[in-house]
């Protein structure tokens, strides 16, 4: 014999304090112990008809009972990922700072195959923070050579971090593909 309202209401007058109980020993905290009962009785609900009167006792506890485990592996499965995505940041953190530390080697490694002339001028404009036409005062060259040396080494740091920046975005995607 199917569930009717008025039998429902009596079913969850003479159950819920004890389930709600039984919730809690389960799930050791009360926070979630009314939700689960709440989708409990709408599941009884929605399968009224076929509950039977004399089993609805059994299905109650058993529904808390697997509601319950449900809810703890989710929450086990939501730890979880909580702790690998903070591993995963740090690990992104680290890998960011070895990259960095990776590019500024690059940079240095490429400073020191730019020719002499070239290295001085852009040492002088870009550490110093001279002007060109200081730069080519101190030098005893022209303004314009100073400007072709720096054209000259920037296309050159340029091509050699250029090839360094694509390598280290093709590891990237495919870290990413990897996931």
């Amino acid at each position: 014999m199917a569930l009717d309202s008025v039998q429902y209401k009596n079913v969850f007058d003479l159950h819920y304090e004890a389930l709600y109980g039984y919730a809690c020993s389960i799930l050791m905290a009360e926070t979630y112990a009314d939700d689960v009962l709440q989708n409990i009785f709408i599941r009884l609900w929605q399968h009224r008809d076929s509950v039977k009167t004399e089993t609805v006792k059994a299905y109650l506890y058993t529904s808390v009972r697997n509601e319950c485990l449900n809810h703890l592996k989710h929450k086990g499965v939501q730890a979880a990922y909580a702790k690998n995505t903070m591993v995963t940041g740090s690990e992104s953190h680290e890998s960011n700072q070895a990259e960095q530390k990776e590019l500024h080697e690059q940079i240095q490694y490429l400073l020191n195959q730019l020719p002499e002339k070239c290295a001085t001028v852009f040492y002088m404009c870009r550490q110093l923070e001279m002007s060109y036409k200081e730069v080519a005062e101190a030098l005893g060259i022209s303004v314009k050579t100073v400007e072709n040396q720096m054209s000259k080494a920037l296309k050159f740091l340029r091509s050699g971090v250029a090839a360094y920046l694509i390598s280290i975005v093709l590891l990237f995607i495919l870290k990413l593909i990897n996931l």
